[in-house]
């Protein structure tokens, strides 16, 4: 007996919007100033916790850029009396995962872990937090290590353009370098400068502990403190550095000359926006529609219009000052000139053709319907709720981010897009072959300039 065919003539409708599920979260501090959220889930016997110190990549003291980056790597290389593979070994027989990262903003230590193994796990975040060894040995190695990657980046074109990119949109200013430095600061960097930066920006001060998963809140209090009671140093937060202004006159085009490459990187930018600024919600929707999503506006011109790339986004980088505003792209060198002129030409049509209606329900859609699948795990959970930490965000932003989402309008999107994204402002990178690229981008944008990658060549 045969089945009926299935009515494809219109789309199976939607499925009822599942609400964002956060557990309740119970706020404590430790005397020495550490705080505590925990949010208590018993579905899984797992726990998630995140410790953010006060020690991102704006901190890294002038001339020592990327020492935040080597701390935070150093850390399971050596704690409380046991060596790198005594380290690896305790964390091995837990079953637990650890792992640090160093942004600009701060340093967030990240340990996944059954419940049942919450002391030993504590005792391992403890040592690797308040005593690092920071081996000489061993700070030679992971620094020669970061080294070898920095040279192998160099010969990557797309890490090239993004260097170079940030740079000539954001200058001097502390987001301007790679977080994890490059060559010439990391050289410099040896035991004494790691440990200073450790014992200086390492602290209760200005640090929070967030944890999510099966255990009660109390205990985990009671727990927290009796290892991380007495942690004392640290010198607090860091002041938010004075927001980076965008980029005055100069080239409009900065060439990176790789006459070995195949395709053309294709990068443009400029000064985007902070967390907790007046148009951010406008600013997400805005940057869904023009780059964000598989049918934003560049990459169904770029990709499915002019076959020219496999794809192409753009991307505010939101962080306590504002960060870049980023296009990117790969393409074949012949057609670089007219997908570089594509991309900002659909930068000004976010003010000249306002959006349609069609296109501010998919932003608005793809943004609210995806958030749930955002907080299904613990680990997800005590993301989530660090990004508030961090960045200073409401109690109830997450609770009201589907409102504020879907309250934002066409109007709103051509105002926050028309602020930021001045084409005049823009900065426009190109790596490749030079030679057969700059008469067609002169051409395009008069003013171009042959550079060489910012810190990209060896010593």
């Amino acid at each position: 007996m045969s089945r009926p065919a299935p009515d494809r003539s219109s789309p199976p409708p939607s499925a009822e919007l599942r609400p964002v599920e956060l557990p309740e979260l119970e706020a404590f501090r430790l005397d020495g100033g550490l705080r505590v959220l925990v949010g208590e889930d018993r579905q899984l016997p797992e726990l998630s916790l995140r410790l953010v110190v006060e020690g991102g990549a704006s901190a890294d003291p002038a001339g020592q850029e990327g020492v935040a980056e080597l701390t935070g790597r150093l850390l399971t290389e050596g704690a409380a009396g046991r060596g790198a593979q005594a380290v690896a070994a305790w964390l091995d027989r837990l079953g637990a995962s650890f792992s640090v990262s160093a942004g600009y903003d701060v340093t967030i230590l990240s340990l996944h872990l059954l419940s049942d193994v919450l002391d030993g796990g504590l005792d391992f975040l403890r040592a690797v937090v308040r005593e690092p060894t920071f081996a000489e040995a061993e700070v030679d190695r992971v620094r020669q290590e970061r080294l070898d990657e920095i040279d192998r980046d160099r010969d990557k074109p797309e890490v090239a353009a993004d260097h170079t990119l940030i740079r000539a949109v954001l200058g001097d200013h502390r987001y301007g370098t790679p977080s994890a430095g490059l060559r010439e600061s990391v050289e410099g960097l040896g035991r004494e400068r790691v440990a200073s930066f450790h014992s200086g920006r390492y602290g209760p001060r200005g640090a929070a502990l967030v944890a999510c998963g099966d255990v009660d809140p109390g205990a985990l209090v009671e727990a927290v403190e009796e290892r991380f009671g007495s942690w004392e140093g640290g010198q607090g937060p860091v002041a938010p550095p004075e927001p980076a202004r965008p980029a005055g006159p100069g080239p409009r085009v900065l060439l990176v000359d790789r006459p070995e490459s195949a395709q053309a990187e294709l990068r443009l930018g400029t000064v985007g926006a902070a967390y907790g600024d007046e148009d951010f919600f406008d600013l997400l929707v805005g940057n869904a529609i023009l780059g964000g999503l598989f049918n934003s506006r560049i990459n169904m011109n770029l990709r499915e219009d002019k076959g020219w790339t496999y794809g192409a986004r753009t991307s505010f980088h939101f962080r306590r000052v504002a960060g870049p505003f980023v296009g990117r792209t790969a393409v074949e060198t012949a057609a670089a000139a007219d997908a570089l002129a594509e991309f900002v030409r659909e930068l000004e049509g976010m003010v000249e053709e306002p959006p349609t209606d069609e296109e501010m329900t998919l932003a608005r859609n793809s943004l609210v319907l995806s958030l749930p699948r955002q907080f299904e795990t613990v680990s997800q959970v005590t993301r989530k709720i660090t990004t508030q930490v961090v960045y200073g965000l409401p109690q109830d932003y997450w609770d009201r981010y589907r409102e504020r989402i879907e309250g934002v309008t066409r109007d709103g999107v051509v105002r926050a897009m028309g602020r930021f994204l001045d084409p005049e402002a823009l900065r426009l990178v190109v790596v490749g072959r030079a030679g057969e690229l700059e008469g067609p981008l002169a051409e395009r944008f008069e003013r171009v300039a042959v550079v060489e990658p910012p810190g990209q060549r060896r010593a």
